[in-house]
C-alpha cells in the first residue's frame, strides 16, 4: 500500500471514529484546565545524536498502517509489549507500566473529546501521551518515542518533522499535557522505594520467620526476595493493597499437606516425560496425556524473564478479543485503561498478601515435611508462594475483558483458570495458591469497574 494510500485510509477510519464532545469525556485523572497554545510552548522536532530517524519512520509506517485497521491505541500497546521484552521488564514493573501508558491514552483521548479537536488531532494526542510515557519508563530509549510521534505525524500531514503545522503540534501537546499528570503520578506511587545507592533498604520489620516461613530456593538460590515495597504502592482503585487480603490454610494442617502432595505427585508426573518430551516435543504422539499437557500449558504460561510477562500476555489476549470483536476506539481505550489499572492493582494486592503472609514453596517444604528433592519444571520465583501472581493477573485480567465483551467470558476464564493451574503444574505453586489468587484478581477487578465503569457502557 502506498503512503497517499495509507493516509487515505487513515482520515477515513478517523471520520468514520468521530464522536459527539461530552458523550464519552470521562477521564481516570483529573484533566488540565487549558493546554499552552503558544507555538514556543508546543512539542519541538526531538533531534538526537545517538538514535537514526529511520528506525522512527520504520515505526510510524507500521502505526499508519495499523489505524487503517483498528483503534490507535493498540499500535501503542503493542509497541510497549515489544520494550518490555526488550528490556527484559519485571512483571511487577510490567503491570505498573502499562497502567500508567494506557490511563495516559484514556485521558489524552478524553481531552481531546473535550476541546473537540478532530479525530486525527485525538490520535496525535494519545499517541503523544504514550510515548511521553513510554519515554519515562524506558529512558535508555532516549526520546526514540517522541520521533515516532513526530515521523507519524509527518506521514499523516504530508509534511517533513520540522515543518509541521501549529494545530498538528497543538493536538500533540494536549497529549503531553496529560502525560506530565500521569508521570507526576508515577513518581509519587512509591515504585522508587527500594534501592538508596548502595544496598536495598530493610523491608523485613515485621515478617514472618517461624514454621513455612519462607525462604530462597533452588537452584540459584536469589535473594533479595523481588519488591518487597510493593504491598505500599499506591493503588488505582483499591482502598489499599489489603483491601481483600486473603488467607492461606494453616502451615502443615491436613488442608495443607494434600496440596503439598498434590504438588509432589503432579511433579513427578511431568519429571518422567519430560526428557522425552524435551527429546521429540510435546505434541508427539509418544508423548501425550495429562502430563505431557500438563508440562504443555506449564511452558505455555511461564511468562519468564525477557518475555512479555503475564500482565503483557493478557493485553495480547485482549488485543485478539478487541480486534475480534470490533471494538470501536473508546470502547477499546475504556477497555485497556480498565485491563491495565486492574492488572496494576491485581499485582499489589497480590504482593500485599505474599509478604505478609511470606508462606514457603513447594520446592522448599517438599523436603522438610516430605523429604522429597523435587526438580520443578519452571525456575521458582524469587518471592513468597501465596497467592500466585499469575492466577491473580489472570483473574483480574479475565474479569475485565468478559465485562466489556460478555459473549467471550467462558473461553477468558477458561484461559485464567488455565494460567493460574499452570503454576501448580509448573511445582511452584499449591492449588490453594491459584484458587485463592483467581478470586483475590476477580475482587480486583470488580472494584476497578464498580469505580469507572464497564467499559462496554462507554
Amino acid at each position: 500500500m502506498t503512503r497517499l494510500q495509507v493516509c487515505k485510509k487513515i482520515v477515513l477510519s478517523c471520520l468514520l471514529a468521530w464522536a459527539t464532545p461530552g458523550l464519552w469525556a470521562q477521564s481516570i485523572l483529573p484533566l488540565p484546565e487549558a493546554v499552552a497554545m503558544a507555538a514556543s510552548a508546543l512539542p519541538q522536532d526531538p533531534r538526537s545524536a545517538y538514535h537514526a530517524w529511520d528506525e522512527a519512520e520504520a515505526e510510524a509506517a507500521r502505526i499508519a498502517e495499523a489505524w487503517t485497521q483498528e483503534p490507535a491505541s493498540l499500535a501503542w500497546t503493542r509497541v510497549q509489549l515489544a520494550r518490555i521484552i526488550k528490556h527484559k521488564t519485571m512483571p511487577t514493573r510490567a503491570a505498573r507500566g502499562l497502567a500508567l501508558v494506557h490511563v495516559a491514552m484514556h485521558d489524552a483521548y478524553a481531552l481531546a473529546v473535550r476541546e473537540q479537536l478532530s479525530p486525527t488531532g485525538r490520535r496525535l494526542a494519545l499517541s503523544m501521551a504514550a510515548a511521553d510515557v513510554l519515554g519515562y519508563l524506558y529512558p535508555a530509549e532516549e526520546r526514540a518515542f517522541e520521533r515516532i510521534v513526530f515521523a507519524l505525524a509527518a506521514r499523516i500531514e504530508g509534511a517533513t518533522v520540522e515543518t509541521l503545522a501549529d494545530a498538528t503540534r497543538l493536538a500533540m501537546a494536549h497529549g503531553r499535557s496529560v502525560s506530565e499528570l500521569v508521570i507526576a503520578r508515577a513518581e509519587g506511587d512509591g515504585a522508587q522505594r527500594g534501592w538508596n545507592g548502595s544496598r536495598l533498604q530493610y523491608y523485613a520489620q515485621n515478617r514472618y520467620y517461624g514454621p513455612g516461613s519462607w525462604e530462597p530456593t533452588p537452584p540459584y538460590f536469589y535473594y533479595p526476595p523481588d519488591e518487597p515495597f510493593a504491598p505500599g504502592w499506591k493503588t488505582w482503585a483499591l482502598q489499599s493493597g489489603s483491601e481483600f487480603r486473603p488467607t492461606p490454610p494453616a502451615f502443615a494442617s491436613p488442608v495443607y499437606l494434600e496440596a503439598l502432595d498434590e504438588v509432589i505427585r503432579i511433579n513427578a508426573e511431568i519429571a518422567a516425560i519430560a526428557p522425552l518430551a524435551g527429546a521429540m516435543g510435546a505434541t508427539d504422539k509418544l508423548v501425550q496425556g495429562s502430563a505431557a499437557d500438563r508440562l504443555r500449558i506449564a511452558k505455555f504460561w511461564v511468562d519468564g524473564h525477557g518475555s512479555v510477562t503475564p500482565p503483557g500476555h493478557w493485553n495480547q489476549i485482549a488485543i485478539d478479543e478487541a480486534v475480534r470483536a470490533g471494538l470501536e476506539e473508546q470502547a477499546t481505550l475504556r477497555l485497556f485503561a480498565q485491563l491495565d489499572m486492574a492488572l496494576a492493582d491485581a499485582f499489589i494486592a497480590c504482593w500485599d498478601a505474599k509478604y505478609h503472609w511470606w508462606t514457603v514453596r513447594p520446592v522448599t517444604v517438599a523436603k522438610s515435611l516430605r523429604n522429597i528433592t523435587m526438580k520443578p519444571a519452571v525456575l521458582t520465583p524469587p518471592f513468597p508462594s501465596y497467592p500466585s501472581g499469575h492466577a491473580t493477573f489472570s483473574g483480574a485480567a479475565a474479569e475485565i475483558i468478559s465485562q466489556a465483551i460478555p459473549d467471550r467470558r467462558a473461553a477468558l476464564e477458561a484461559m485464567a483458570e488455565e494460567a493460574a493451574a499452570s503454576r501448580l503444574y509448573g511445582g511452584i505453586h499449591f492449588a490453594f495458591d491459584n484458587d485463592d489468587g483467581l478470586k483475590l484478581g476477580r475482587k480486583v477487578a470488580n472494584a476497578v469497574i464498580e469505580r469507572f465503569g464497564n467499559a462496554a457502557q462507554h
